[in-house]
This record gives C-alpha cells, structure tokens and sequence, in this order.
C-alpha cells in the first residue's frame, strides 16, 4: 500500500507543477514496453488480465508468476504493450484501481527473463478471425467498352484525383485508417490535456522480482 500511495504521490506532484512528457519520470522507461502489476486477486487468470488492460492498448505478451510447487498465481504479473505509450496510460489509470475490492499496483519494469525461458513464451495468442461463408466469391469487374466516338477523341492529360474521391469510389471510409492508438494517446502527445483526464502517475524502479 505504500508504495502505491508513493506513486499517487508523485502523480500529483507532476500534475500540480505541470511537468512535461519529456521532463516526466516516464520518460525514463521509454525504451522498454513491460509494465508490473501488483496485488492480484488470485482468482483472476491471463484473459482476465488482458481484457482489463487492453482498454490502454494491445498487450503482447504477459507472464502471470506462479508458484512453482502449487501452479496457482502469486498476485503479480509482467505485461508487454505492442506500443510503449500504452504502459504510460496503464500506468497512469490503473495504480490504486481496485479489482476484486484489491487496489492494483502498476508501474513501469524491466522485466528479466529466468534461465531456460524465452520472452516466446509468454507471446498473447489473439485468434485469427475467419472468412465468413461463401466470401470466396470473386467480385467482378465491370469492362468497360469505349464507344467509337470516344475514341476519335483526342487524348488529354486525366486531372488528379484526390484522396477523398479514390476512398469515396473504393467504398472506404476514413475510420477504417484511423489509428487505434490516436484517440487514446492525445492526452501523451497533449499533456495539459492528459493531466485533466488521467488519474495517477507512478514511482521509479527499474525491477520487480
């Protein structure tokens, strides 16, 4: 418990002084996209813990430590992000979030691989999504047969096309190229903006065990 009050702590401070991104502790983990949770409900499991923290993000991988004799969780894990400005939002929204009636201890880490392990094996498998029946269809494309005017006409240069009448005629709209991140990282790129919205910021340390 002290050590998340520490972290609300310093959350507030920088949030009082308004201190920049860069200026900002986080700055410090920039290069690494794991972060620890602590004080676990021991009943949650991997896809519980995904589907939590996936509202910051995509995780790619997790570890949730075991007890080697029992298998049952200890009430801590390690999650990667596939984008490291994820772990700053976790970090951020999460620590002293209660699960379970249990306030949760995020932070940034190093997370170190035991003898004999490999960071392979705690990889998220996300399943692949399969083709609806009878999509094997090919579409067909309409030929199009210039009529014998058209082609006595001289020829001109065509003039360009804007991206908005390619997606238009492509029957694309504008979210399907929206980055899933943009929305939710404004307040990373806008940190007045973010210290309005965002709850906490989090303590140094470079490892957990």
């Amino acid at each position: 418990m002290n050590a998340i009050h520490k972290i609300n702590a310093i959350n507030e401070k920088e949030l009082e002084l308004d201190i920049s991104d860069k200026a900002s502790w986080h700055a410090d983990y920039k290069d690494t996209a794991y972060i620890y949770i602590g004080n676990l409900h021991l009943d949650l499991k991997e896809d519980d813990i995904l589907k939590i923290f996936s509202q910051y993000g995509n995780p790619s991988h997790i570890n949730l430590v075991k007890d080697k004799d029992t298998g049952k969780p200890r009430g801590f894990c390690y999650l990667k992000y596939e984008d490291q400005r994820s772990c700053v939002l976790a970090v951020d929204n999460f620590n002293g979030v209660k699960i379970y009636e249990r306030p949760l201890r995020v932070d940034h880490t190093y997370f170190r691989l035991m003898e004999g392990q490999s960071e392979d094996d705690f990889k998220v498998e996300y399943p692949e999504i399969e083709a609806k029946k009878g999509s094997k269809k090919k579409a067909k494309l309409l030929e199009y047969r210039p009529q014998k005017e058209e082609l006595e006409q001289p020829l001109i240069e065509d003039a360009p096309i804007s991206t908005k009448e390619l997606k238009e005629a492509a029957g694309i709209d504008d979210d399907d190229f929206e980055d899933p991140m943009a929305g939710m990282l404004k307040s990373v790129e806008a940190p007045k903006k973010r210290r309005k919205t965002h709850h906490s910021r989090s303590s140094r340390h470079k490892s957990k065990d």
